[in-house]
């Protein structure tokens, strides 16, 4: 077993005196193709092959070459494997088993017919004239495979531990790791239509990498890793970014456009798309990775899953505008599928106008319903309790020195500082501007009640006119913020 980054082994053996450089070259040709290793390049000095993938790991490098007049072969996993679980030993091995039986039996007399020459000049004609293709992840090895950037398989990944990231980020903020409050989610940029409409664009792109717990983090980073496993290899780099980060967009739009009133996050729409992309690439032939049955299943657990979900996460508007954007990506680049670059900046102008067409169209169409409710029942508190608080004029001048004291402070003063706390609280509700303003001069309304409360105990306290003016001055300031809030009121019916 081999441990590194990546995980390889070598070794070192004489080399035969009988034997040249160029016929042991094409010796080590013949034996790759016993071992079905995938030639990628041959020269008289060296020969690199690619083995196939296994159940244990992805596919490995193989070079077979000289140093220091011996034989040198190493093998090297494809990526960051930090462990192989023995494979590169094993491809070794095998190589010089084959070698050392070749030589014995002298079975190599089969290249007398030609030169070591001719025959290394006719694998390099063979493979110059075949597309040598990079080896096409169709399985993860372990687990942690899920995390580790490889060829083929590298923005994937990146965008997994992106995701995870963000929620541990919010989770050490106090965000809660199994049921998020509405609030926690809309602050740290899930998609909320009267934000997002009005100046928060950016929500459409961030709710893509927030979620609703660790279940549905889960959820979406398994399906990702299995879109990714099997389109990135045909997409590459920058078609990964571009289709992924489209599709979770228009995804978002969708859910803006049939939920007026829902709050939406995840990569599920996103997630979506490159399942599109996948349906569209594979009905057509131009993706050429062959599915296994088992990956089928697990596929179509996960899309079931997104879809039947609690009723909290699911989102079935932004999984079909993912799912159709995607299938339109696919279908684009199936269109241009030899000049995928076409493709690309294709699919970026379509989507873009796309974007911005559907956002205008929302910003100026859409009624969003705010929590109204939510605040009237709470305001509806706040009159319950601004009338205990009353109260106290109702006993001022009644002789009995400690019930006025006792009334003002532990009912009046009491009472209005439970109502500023109360409509602090509302006020994180999502309502619309004209109340957030109202909200802030009713908390000022109850802070100058606080301050007249407080002179008031101390005049009857130390039996004292002091405190008189301040007092006359505060009255006069509650009166106008009262006809300030009146008119609000009144505006707003």
């Amino acid at each position: 077993m081999a441990f590194g980054l990546p995980a390889s082994y070598h070794q070192y053996t004489p080399l035969i005196t009988n034997l040249s450089r160029s016929q042991f070259i094409a010796i080590a040709i013949k034996i790759s193709k016993k071992l079905n290793w995938i030639l990628v390049e041959v020269s008289e000095n060296q020969l690199i092959a690619r083995t196939t993938n296994t159940k244990n790991t992805w596919d490995e490098n193989i070079f077979v070459g000289f140093k220091d007049d011996a034989i040198y072969i190493n093998s090297s996993s494809n990526g960051n494997q930090p462990y192989d679980r023995g494979k590169n030993k094993r491809n070794v091995e095998a190589f010089l088993d084959l070698f050392y039986e070749i030589i014995i039996e002298k079975s190599n007399q089969d290249l007398e017919e030609i030169s070591p020459e001719e025959y290394i000049k006719i694998e390099q004609t063979n493979i110059s004239q075949e597309e040598v293709h990079h080896a096409s992840i169709t399985h993860f090895y372990s687990i942690l495979s899920i995390f580790i950037p490889v060829k083929n398989y590298f923005i994937t990944p990146i965008l997994i531990n992106l995701n995870i990231l963000i929620f541990l980020i919010m989770c050490f903020s106090g965000t809660n790791m199994f049921l998020p409050e509405t609030h926690d989610i809309i602050d740290w940029g899930a998609n909320f239509g009267p934000l997002t409409t009005e100046n928060d664009w950016w929500r459409l792109l961030t709710s893509c990498f927030i979620h609703l717990g660790i279940f549905h983090l889960l959820s979406n980073c398994v399906a990702l890793a299995y879109a990714g496993l099997l389109l990135e290899s045909y997409l590459k780099k920058w078609g990964t970014i571009v289709t992924y980060l489209f599709s979770g967009i228009i995804a978002s739009l969708a859910s803006l456009y049939w939920n007026v009133d829902m709050v939406s996050a995840g990569a599920s729409g996103a997630v979506f798309g490159m399942y599109g992309i996948l349906l569209v690439t594979v009905l057509s032939g131009v993706l050429n990775n062959k599915i296994k049955p088992h990956v089928l299943l697990i596929i179509g657990l996960l899309l079931i899953s997104n879809f039947f979900g609690s009723s909290k996460i699911v989102d079935d508007a932004a999984h079909v505008g993912g799912f159709c954007a995607g299938i339109l990506f696919g279908i684009i680049l199936t269109i241009t599928n030899k000049k995928k670059q076409i493709g690309l900046i294709c699919i970026s102008s379509i989507a873009t106008v796309i974007i911005i067409v559907s956002f205008i169209y929302l910003k100026k169409s859409k009624t969003y319903i705010y929590e109204i409710i939510e605040y009237e029942t709470g305001m509806q508190e706040f009159t319950n309790m601004e009338k205990m608080a009353l109260e106290a004029y109702g006993i001022y001048n009644k002789n009995d020195k400690d019930e006025l004291l006792y009334m003002i402070k532990d009912r009046g003063i009491y009472y209005w500082n439970e109502n500023i706390v109360l409509v602090k609280k509302l006020d994180k509700l999502y309502l619309p501007e004209r109340i957030h303003i109202q909200n802030k001069n009713i908390i000022t309304y109850c802070e100058l009640r606080v301050k007249m409360y407080e002179l008031g105990y101390n005049k009857i306290n130390e039996n004292t006119n002091k405190y008189d003016n301040e007092m006359a001055k505060l009255d006069a300031q509650i009166k106008e913020i009262g006809d300030i809030i009146k008119k609000q009121i009144k505006n707003k019916n």
